[in-house]
């Protein structure tokens, strides 16, 4: 594991919020035994007049840096975090690429760089640096080989194409030229490492985890079957299969489905208020989650086979078996690694059967055997992949 480092994390994310993240968990753990610098995304001016869905209020002193930018974060396993809060920046996202556009993107690094640097130097951080900068790919171009880092990592954990509309107009491109600059990239499925490999100088998997001691919370020995519940956790959006979900719905009429997580997709919503049996519960935050795991029967992972979702290695697969839950999934990406555990199939009618199978055969034995499986996955277990991969790196930039 990596010890005694300083660790610059620049985030396309915040380090709060309704989900839980693979970059924040993985920082947590780190923490433990390095200084950890988490940069959250940078809110635009848009944001700050308008407001921002799923982001926290404002703190305006803080735009206006009338107090720091840099608070601490104890996190369990005994380690702190320094979260910057940085400068409100331009919005460039929606500008075609020209002039305009690289001017204020040229901006917005600079400003970020500037902050950066000032945080690194107070919490003496400058020396031995790893610049794991996670998907965010415009600011890694912008501030990437300057904070005299050691390694600089990219981090990343989705397809840009069609999956984030905010990064669909420019991502591309800045991904490949900053894949092009980066040392090493470290991806979390097998598809996302097919995608990106022949771009990369060197190309890593590190898997998503589960917070086990979280969600074994929602585990039950003893399966339930006086009810039949069918869940799934995860983010409503046009990723799932809504063929496959409808041929659920009207197939298992006293059947309850609850759909917990984001809602991203307006249409994918407005199908599952069709059916009375359907409870779509919105984003709940991560401590909650147990409590609805124990109630279901089986979780579900109803994904659409695309180029997008290949790139997925899903978080809520470790969840479901920590709960002890049996699951059924479409084959829409590399999970081999629960080969036997969980099952696979694209069509509606085998679905169907699979959900009804898993409910009648499950079992204490069952249940046991998938918390095994899900406590091999851990993010401590992720966080020494990471560190062994980047240590690797180094050892390859001394030769």
């Amino acid at each position: 594991m990596l010890n005694n480092r300083n660790i610059l994390c620049i985030s396309g994310t915040e380090w709060s919020g309704n989900y839980i993240k693979a970059v924040v968990e993985l920082m947590k753990v780190l923490s433990a035994g390095n200084k950890v610098l988490f940069v959250e995304n940078a809110y635009t001016y848009k944001d700050a007049v308008l407001g921002v869905n799923n982001k926290e209020k404002i703190d305006f002193k803080k735009v206006m840096g009338l107090k720091s930018r840099i608070r601490e974060v104890k996190v369990e396993g005994g380690g702190t975090v320094h979260v910057l809060f940085p400068p409100l920046v331009f919005p460039v996202s929606f500008l075609p690429d020209g002039a305009l556009y690289r001017k204020l993107l040229k901006y917005n690094g600079w400003l970020l760089k500037r902050t950066v640097r000032k945080a690194l130097k107070e919490l003496d951080m400058e020396d031995e640096l790893i610049n794991f900068t996670s998907f965010n790919p415009g600011m890694g171009v912008m501030t990437g080989h300057k904070f005299k880092e050691k390694t600089l990592i990219y981090h990343c954990y989705d397809e840009i194409k069609g999956a984030h509309s905010w990064l669909s107009r420019h991502g591309l491109r800045l991904e490949s030229i900053f894949m092009k600059m980066a040392d090493a990239v470290i991806v979390t499925s097998q598809g996302l490492y097919d995608s990106k490999k022949d771009e990369a100088k060197q190309c890593y998997v590190v898997k998503n985890a589960v917070k086990v001691d979280l969600f074994k919370k929602g585990f039950k020995a003893e399966p339930d079957k006086s009810k039949t519940v069918i869940g799934y956790v995860g983010t409503v959006d046009d990723r799932s299969n809504y063929e496959i979900l409808e041929h659920l719905f009207t197939n298992m009429p006293d059947a309850e489905f609850v759909f917990v997580g984001r809602i991203l997709s307006e249409r994918g919503v407005a199908i599952l208020k069709k059916y009375p049996n359907v409870k779509v519960e919105g984003a709940k935050r991560p401590e909650e989650l147990p409590a609805y795991l124990q109630t279901f029967s089986v979780g579900i992972i109803p994904f659409v086979k695309d180029d997008l979702t290949k790139g997925i290695y899903p978080m809520k697969i470790n969840e479901y078996l920590a709960a002890g839950l049996p699951v059924v999934s479409t084959n829409f990406g590399d999970i081999s690694d629960f080969a036997g555990l969980v099952k696979i199939t694209d069509d509606k009618e085998d679905f169907l059967r699979a959900v009804l199978a898993e409910i009648i055969s499950d079992s204490a034995d069952k249940r046991a055997s998938r918390l095994q499986t899900a406590e091999g996955n851990t993010w401590n277990k992720r966080a020494e992949e990471l560190s062994d991969v980047i240590e690797r790196v180094e050892v390859g930039l001394e030769h």
